[in-house]
Formats: structure tokens, C-alpha cells, sequence
């Protein structure tokens, strides 16, 4: 029950400080070049956590595995498509074909 609450309260949280931040970005208006860098961010965010997964495994180098194809063909879709949609299906469909493949 204890973990339960925690999950709660942080989730709560959370939400409080989205909210936060819509209530905040209502109130204000930002100019065309801040509204251009922060809609870069999340894009450099996904890349870095597919960049540092595809690298890393753990605390050492990942081996070439079926991660790797996987990402080859997403990237090779998303530039070709500029669709998120596009690229996670490509993306999913090879790795679990692969998967499925090598047992």
C-alpha cells in the first residue's frame, strides 16, 4: 500500500508541474526564436536516449544486437517520411521480426 501512495503522490506531482507550465505559458507570450529552441528539445532529448540505448548497454558497450537493424531502418524511414507514426512502426515491426526470427 505504501508503494501504492508513492506512485500517487508522485504522479500528482507531476501533473502539478505540467500544469504549471501550461498555466504559466498562457500567461506569457514568447517570441518567435524561443518558441523555435524549445520545440528542438524534445527531438534531442528521443536522440539521446536512442543514441545512449543503441551504445550502452548497462555500464558497458552494447554488442551489435537486433536493436541496431531496428534503428537503421527507422532512421532510414524518418528521414525519407518525416513521420514519427511511420519511423516507430518500421522501427518495431524489423526489431520484432528479428526477434522473432533469431528465437
Amino acid at each position: 500500500m505504501t508503494a501504492l501512495i508513492a506512485v500517487l503522490i508522485t504522479g500528482l506531482g507531476t501533473y502539478l508541474i505540467r500544469l504549471s507550465m501550461v498555466i504559466a505559458l498562457g500567461r506569457i507570450t514568447l517570441s518567435h526564436r524561443a518558441e523555435r529552441a524549445l520545440s528542438l528539445i524534445p527531438p534531442a532529448v528521443l536522440a539521446a536516449l536512442v543514441a545512449q540505448t543503441l551504445v550502452l548497454d548497462e555500464d558497458s558497450l552494447r554488442t551489435l544486437s537486433s536493436w541496431h537493424p531496428a534503428a537503421l531502418a527507422a532512421a532510414v524511414v524518418a528521414w525519407r517520411t518525416r513521420s514519427i507514426g511511420w519511423t516507430l512502426v518500421t522501427g518495431m515491426t524489423v526489431l520484432w521480426t528479428i526477434q522473432a526470427v533469431a528465437g
